[in-house]
């Protein structure tokens, strides 16, 4: 007879090797394996420090001839902790095993015992600050704060009632089992907790550390994608070159042909092509700028006031080249903490967008200091933006004729900065768009150093 040596090990107990797994490893893995949930194993290590307290307690009262059912109670408490950590994980019902542990043991057993065994005199009230917080560690959100005032109100009504009706509590016969129990219960409560913390805090910094690990793998993956888009859009951006000069070259050619009214078509086709080559290499630019975007992360104090300025007349003549007036009012000391090229690029895309839409019309660019804020305008009198792509404008590949890119990327250059940005449209005749964002004014916060040539 021969055996399948491949065959899976489906036994659980059993090992890789087929040997049996030690109990307490088998222990460990079953209730404690790194695989568990954060929150799972936090609930077994607190069932098995309730099961230690309680059966710690019940042990002191036998020792000093408390009263047996006390101790039958305590030890059947620590059944119960150590039984609901084994249901649940059989059976994966945590949060009703959860409410059972706070109800059952928590609302209903320590209550019995603290008027069973001498009131606040005894160590019960340690075991108060216990289910706290364990019942801190076991919930969330609201019914975490719902069950801890409950707890609270409880145990203080408990404590209230023992001092002012005294004959509801079991006093201790000597003074000798008063010291042994508060002593008992306070060292066994105290290594609980000491070992709740400290489990917590290595589950915490275990579970830190996969994640320091998991948005290193994220950063490195982010880094190669931002490479990629780079090294393409320049890759892009010579043949789009080329292209664009030789139509421009063949478009001249044209017009020196005698029958150039023959040639109407080919010379339309040419001038669709050349601004869809236009428009394609803007496109490009603005990928290019997004891809750099989450590594020119570098801020410094700025000089909102020269930088805009500057921007202004960079694009004046480009402006002005339709017949447009471009007006500023600056006002002098702004200055922000911010990256320049990000926000010099903000300004270049609002007054290209202007340009685009206004002929023989007036752009106007306005900042002003309000508050703790600084607000920026850059108004046009052009065509406006139809009402139905209003609430949209800011979205990623939106647009009217551009590239979709220019708007979004504005809103995330100014949002990254700790701003707002908010458009104004019609398309009623010379009322045009206006485009408002602020930033927040810099009040030397971050001790950075001053650039554009300004002055404090």
């Amino acid at each position: 007879m021969r055996y399948n040596t491949n065959m899976k090990n489906n036994n659980p107990n059993l090992k890789g090797n087929g040997r049996p797994e030690p109990p307490l490893r088998r222990f460990i893995n079953t209730f404690f394996s790194a695989k568990l949930e954060f929150r799972v194993r936090l609930f077994n290590v607190l069932a098995l420090a309730g099961t230690a307290v309680a059966f710690f307690i019940g042990l002191s009262l036998l020792l000093t001839d408390g009263s047996i059912v006390l101790v039958l109670v305590d030890w059947a408490s620590a059944a119960l902790a150590f039984g609901l950590m084994v249901y649940a994980a059989k059976t994966q019902k945590y949060v009703q095993c959860y409410f059972i542990t706070v109800f059952v043991i928590f609302l209903g057993l320590f209550p019995f015992l603290y008027f069973n065994m001498g009131g606040y005199r005894s160590g019960v009230t340690s075991a108060f600050l216990l289910s706290i917080v364990m019942t801190v560690f076991m919930l969330e959100k609201k019914a975490a704060y719902i069950i801890v005032s409950l707890e609270l109100l409880v145990y203080s009504g408990c404590m209230a009632f023992s001092f002012f009706y005294p004959g509801l509590v079991t006093e201790y016969p000597n003074e000798i089992e008063v010291f042994i129990h508060n002593l008992v219960t306070f060292l066994v409560t105290a290594v609980s907790l000491a070992v709740i913390s400290l489990v917590h805090f290595g589950m915490y910094n275990a579970q830190q550390k996969k994640l320091n690990e998991q948005n290193t793998t994220l950063e490195q993956a982010n880094k190669t994608k931002t490479e990629f888009l780079t090294n393409a859009s320049h890759e892009m951006r010579t043949p789009l070159t080329v292209v664009s000069v030789n139509i421009q070259m063949v478009m001249g050619l044209l017009k020196d042909i005698e029958k150039q009214a023959e040639n109407a078509d080919a010379e339309k086709l040419l001038i669709n092509s050349q601004n869809e080559i236009m428009r394609l290499s803007r496109m490009v630019g603005g990928m290019l700028t997004l891809a750099s975007m989450s590594e020119n992360t570098d801020k410094q104090k700025l000089d909102l006031t020269s930088l805009m300025k500057s921007g202004i007349e960079m694009l004046r003549m480009n402006v002005e080249s339709r017949g447009n007036t471009l007006k500023s009012d600056i006002e002098p000391g702004l200055f922000v903490f911010g990256n320049a090229d990000l926000l010099s690029q903000v300004l270049t895309n609002l007054l290209q967008n202007a340009r685009a839409y206004t002929e023989n019309g007036t752009v106007t660019v306005t900042a002003t200091k309000q508050g703790s804020e600084i607000a920026v305008t850059v108004s046009d009198t052009g065509t406006g933006i139809p009402p139905e792509f209003l609430p949209n404008v800011f979205d990623r590949g939106v647009s009217t004729g551009g590239t979709g890119f220019g708007l979004y990327l504005c809103k995330t250059v100014v949002e990254s900065h700790g701003g707002r940005i908010w458009i104004e449209s019609s398309i009623e005749n010379g009322r045009g768009t206006s485009v408002c964002y602020v930033l927040p004014f810099y009040e030397g916060q971050f001790g950075a150093t001053v650039a554009f040539g300004g002055d404090e």
